[in-house]
């Protein structure tokens, strides 16, 4: 990631701060507008209903209020990535799935920030957005893998 990139996303901590709530319920209502299809990873979660809906876009304002405030100390947020990724694999997010919720994600910046959102932040987000999401495909695949090897003994595997 540049340090261009970094510099800016820190210094958007505040903003992200205070409108990172209202941000990630617009993402979502972007995403379950423009591609219904990704709804179907919240309908065993506790997206069930509005108000659940919305302490999920707090959690993950937070979770985005945090990798601004430590995207330069990423080990910061090793156990927070843990938790989520396994959070992502138990409901089978996929690789695919990413670029689809990035772009929702900028669009609701955009919608909530208006002229504030300058092209210049838009696009130091977009880059650490994608360092993120590679940080957990990375990471939900390893899980996958684990999973696959312990459901299966080794012949078993091997037949698979």
């Amino acid at each position: 990631m540049k340090q261009t990139t970094i510099d800016i996303v820190k210094a958007t901590t505040p903003v992200v701060k205070e409108y990172g709530t209202q941000i990630t319920q617009r993402m979502y209502e972007i995403a379950f507008e423009e591609r219904p299809d990704i709804r179907r990873f919240f309908e065993n979660t506790w997206m069930k209903d509005i108000e659940a809906g919305r302490k999920q876009a707090r959690k993950l304002a937070a979770s985005v209020y945090a990798y601004a405030q430590h995207i330069d100390q990423l080990d910061e947020l090793s156990k927070a990535v843990e938790r989520i990724a396994h959070v992502h694999v138990n409901s089978k997010i996929l690789p695919e799935t990413y670029p689809v919720i990035g772009e929702c994600l900028i669009a609701a910046m955009k919608d909530v920030l208006g002229e504030a959102a300058t092209p210049e932040i838009l696009e130091a987000w977009t880059e650490a957005y994608g360092a993120l999401a590679d940080i957990f495909i990375q990471r939900e695949q390893e899980i996958y893998k684990q999973e696959d090897g312990q459901m299966f003994s080794p012949k078993e595997a091997a037949t698979h």
